[in-house]
């Protein structure tokens, strides 16, 4: 028999095997989740445990650097692009890229540089400082001479739309403003020589820094003419082929046709005139003839010089209510066109610089002189014209006629006498009729054809609607009539019978006439007729 407390440690020693292993397995497993869950709840609980004990966060470090990451490639993305504009902008311009600048800017000689216009300060206005991204930006600019030329150097802006605060360059800033695309007045060529001369002469290491907007033509201009007056060229050509080349990868910086002309006055002032510029000589206009004129070029007429608009076509009470169509008359010698003003001693007066602008649907052509540097007669190709290379149709071969003559501020009246009578010369035309030299009398520094004879544009009949238009051949006045067959008809000739043939004279030319009087004559153009012998030949 065994004893209670035996069986009592015997029951207590009773260890049961099937049961443990899943035992030890579940609280193992618990054990696992339980470490694994605290793990997570550590690592949530380590980004406000860390903020509260104000030790650094790897986390907001990584966000930091990902932005910054970001930031830093749009900058570079921005820098990339805006390099890309400007030098699409700067197009064919040679740029300076040394030391880590990348400027639109050219060294022309050692003390003379070209470049566009610095932007991107508010002093040049809200449309100036957005340019500042694709054009030189100012603070560029000023950091380059500032480290090439400190004290050293002086800017010369050409724009006469952009201006900025010239404190920006210690205040050594000249302005010699006039317009894109156009030649400034004559006087100021020589003015802006004369500065930069008395500039670079004070010390052997000045520089003058010209510029415009794209720091091209109107720059081009001014560098050629300052190179003429230090005489680092004998030529105008030679200036500008020396400029072109080095402003530009092709060769192409200063083309337009009137302001190279402008660089031509400039040499003929150095070498004619003894570096004055002339005073303005007193011109009258008288018209136009456009040669070689096929039917689609009847542009419409915009007659100006720097203060402002002196004639227009659109304007004008004769010319306002007409189509160029109309006032472009056709004159005897075949493919060529007038346009003078019936009645009036001409269009405008002209006195120095002078812009003549031609508008209509093809494109507009134009043109810069000044009187004091040209004839009274002046035939301009259409490679002299600027703009002209533009239009949407060719015109081969043509060329534009200017016809001046002296004046003196005195209008001419006309006084009554027979066309062909011995008075004519002295008395001119009947009154109320337009003078029969319409473009006036003998040219200035041009030998004419014939001595004595006048360059007659209008040629009415006497007054007499009876009358024939005929004239005498002194008078030069050499008029056509249309038979009833529709045959011309020459004065002092006659029909295929040799008999003169009597017509109806054309409407008088007055000066007060009517735009509707202008399209009546224009129907007859046997009334229009020039001067040369060339222009009485048959169309």
């Amino acid at each position: 028999k065994l004893s209670t407390s035996t069986i009592s440690s015997w029951a207590r020693n009773i260890r049961l095997p099937q049961f443990q292993p899943e035992s030890v397995t579940t609280n193992a497993g618990k054990f696992s989740f339980s470490r694994f869950a605290s793990g997570i709840g550590q690592k949530l609980s380590s980004p406000t445990d860390n903020a509260n004990d104000g030790t650094p966060s790897t986390q907001s470090s990584a966000i930091e650097s990902f932005a910054k990451g970001i930031v830093d490639s749009s900058l570079n993305a921005v820098k990339a692009v805006q390099a890309k504009a400007r030098h699409a902008v700067s197009q064919n311009k040679r740029r300076y890229q040394e030391g880590g600048f990348d400027l639109d800017m050219t060294y022309i000689t050692e003390n003379i540089i070209a470049m566009g216009f610095p932007a991107g300060d508010l002093s040049s206005g809200l449309f100036g400082y957005f340019e500042g991204f694709y054009r030189n930006h100012m603070e560029e600019v000023i950091k380059f001479f500032e480290t090439h030329h400190k004290g050293k150097y002086k800017v010369y802006n050409l724009c006469s739309e952009r201006l900025y605060d010239a404190s920006l360059f210690e205040g050594k800033v000249a302005c010699f403003p006039f317009d894109d695309h156009n030649c400034p007045p004559i006087h100021l060529m020589k003015l802006f020589c004369q500065s930069a001369y008395s500039w670079l002469k004070e010390d052997i290491i000045n520089v003058v820094v010209v510029h415009c907007k794209a720091g091209k033509a109107r720059t081009g201009l001014m560098i050629c003419s300052l190179l003429l007056f230090l005489k680092f060229f004998p030529s105008a050509e030679e200036c500008i082929d020396y400029y072109n080349q080095k402003r530009c990868v092709d060769g192409k910086g200063l083309i337009l046709p009137s302001q190279i002309r402008y660089v031509k006055y400039f040499e003929l002032i150095l070498n004619k005139f003894n570096g004055d510029t002339p005073p303005g000589r007193r011109c009258m206009l008288r018209g136009f003839r456009l040669h070689k004129c096929p039917y689609w070029v009847r542009p419409s007429i915009t007659i100006s010089n720097h203060n402002g608009i002196l004639f227009s076509t659109k304007k004008h009470p004769k010319m306002k209510n007409l189509m160029p169509e109309d006032f472009w008359l056709r004159a005897p010698k075949k493919s060529a066109v007038v346009f003078a003003l019936p009645g009036e001693p001409g269009l405008t007066e002209l006195k120095g610089d002078f812009k003549i602008h031609f508008q209509d649907r093809q494109g507009d052509f134009y043109c810069w002189l000044n009187t004091s540097m040209m004839e009274n007669r002046v035939t301009l190709d259409a490679s002299e014209l600027d703009g002209f290379h533009n239009r949407k149709l060719p015109s081969p071969g043509f060329q534009l006629e200017i016809v001046m003559i002296d004046y003196d501020g005195v209008t001419r009246s006309p006084t009554p006498a027979k066309i062909g009578s011995e008075n004519d010369a002295k008395n001119g035309p009947p009154k109320g009729e337009v003078d029969s030299s319409a473009f006036g009398s003998e040219t200035r520094a041009i030998p004419r054809k014939h001595e004595g004879d006048d360059d007659d544009v209008f040629s009415d009949s006497d007054g007499d609607e009876s009358a024939s238009k005929t004239a005498t051949k002194g008078d030069r006045v050499v008029v056509q009539t249309v038979s009833s067959s529709g045959q011309k008809e020459q004065a002092g000739g006659g029909t295929s019978s040799g008999e003169p043939k009597l017509e109806r004279a054309p409407p008088a030319v007055t000066g007060d006439m009517e735009s509707t009087d202008i399209k009546a004559i224009a129907a007859d153009a046997s009334v229009f007729s020039f001067g040369d012998d060339e222009d009485y030949e048959s169309e």
